[in-house]
């Protein structure tokens, strides 16, 4: 045994000190058309076996870490040599979260991937926490059996990219998803017991569709009751079909204020018990500290989001855009 492991290009931001995994290479759907991730490559299961060993060489790299603190009289602190040497996975002196990756992972047999994680657990007892992205119309597919089969093996937490609830814009970009199969994975997912973060792209609809997008969200998201609601604001990415709408003109980028009137717009019409977060990535820079839990923040998250529409209107022309 070696150790390598191979790390997955891609992780939310929450899982910067997780472990992370890599359960499946790339996409297996990869026709989003305002995603530039995984583009070019192919869609790829990993042999069990294969992961077993990635997560054999991840212990042997903490335990060497360990052996050479305790013996150089750092034994207290395993985490910062960790971190000094980059293995932030290790950052609190041992494993507590795990980021299961890439894209979609649970599309993987459920016994393959209860038998991933339970090794996971019996390899790293210490470990919290264990998260993967996961496709809505995954879950859709998903018997109830299967999910929890997962939950019970000790995953805990799924991210599914929502994007948008409207069914006109899902088909526009290519999600390959309706609406109605969105809520009902969801659903399945927090019966079977799990955490769910549900991802929203402000702005995918422009400035043509943006009230549709919005509404048509916030009835899905109303819907589901997600634990975690989480933004992602839309930017054109090079080299994606979106782009080259933008560039014909078939498309137009949201306005600043615009953004911030369709996020106001979402969080007045949501009915969730949700925590609502905005500041774990720069793409919500716009509206930094918009974060609240509903329904109780909710007058004090449209004031703050009323606070930066007040400073954007002074502002002659102001334009929200990650590419021209």
């Amino acid at each position: 045994m070696t150790d390598y492991y191979e790390m997955p290009p891609y992780r939310p931001p929450t899982e910067a000190y997780s472990l992370l995994i890599r359960v499946t290479r790339n996409c297996p759907w990869n026709k989003c058309e305002f995603c530039s991730m995984y583009k070019g490559t192919k869609f790829e299961l990993r042999p069990v076996e294969d992961v077993k060993n990635d997560i054999r060489a991840m212990r042997k790299v903490a335990d060497a870490i360990r052996d050479w603190a305790g013996k150089n009289g750092y034994g207290d602190q395993v985490g910062e040599i960790a971190r000094a040497n980059s293995i932030l996975w290790l950052n609190e002196g041992v494993v507590k979260n795990v980021f299961l990756a890439d894209s979609n992972s649970v599309i993987i047999k459920s016994k393959d991937l209860a038998e991933i994680i339970g090794f996971i657990y019996e390899i790293f007892p210490t470990v919290e926490r264990v998260t993967s992205y996961a496709r809505g119309k995954t879950l859709q597919k998903k018997t109830p059996e299967d999910l929890k089969m997962l939950r019970e093996a000790g995953l805990t937490r799924l991210h599914v990219g929502l994007e948008t609830g409207d069914d006109e814009l899902l088909l526009y970009v290519q999600k390959g998803a309706t609406a109605e199969e969105m809520v009902l994975g969801g659903r399945k997912a927090i019966e079977a017991g799990f955490e769910l973060s549900e991802y929203v792209m402000p702005g995918l609809g422009g400035r043509e569709r943006w009230e549709q997008h919005t509404l048509g969200t916030a009835r899905v998201l109303n819907d589901i009751n997600p634990h975690f609601i989480r933004l992602r604001t839309f930017g054109v990415a090079p080299g994606t079909p979106l782009e080259e709408k933008y560039r014909r003109g078939e498309f137009t980028m949201q306005s600043t204020e615009g953004l911030l009137i369709e996020v106001r717009a979402l969080i007045e019409a949501l009915d969730v018990t949700s925590d609502f977060v905005v500041s774990d990535h720069v793409m919500n820079r716009y509206m930094w500290g918009a974060d609240g839990k509903l329904p109780e923040d909710k007058n004090r998250m449209i004031e703050t989001i009323d606070s930066f529409l007040g400073k954007v209107k002074t502002i002659p022309g102001a334009q929200f855009r990650f590419a021209e």
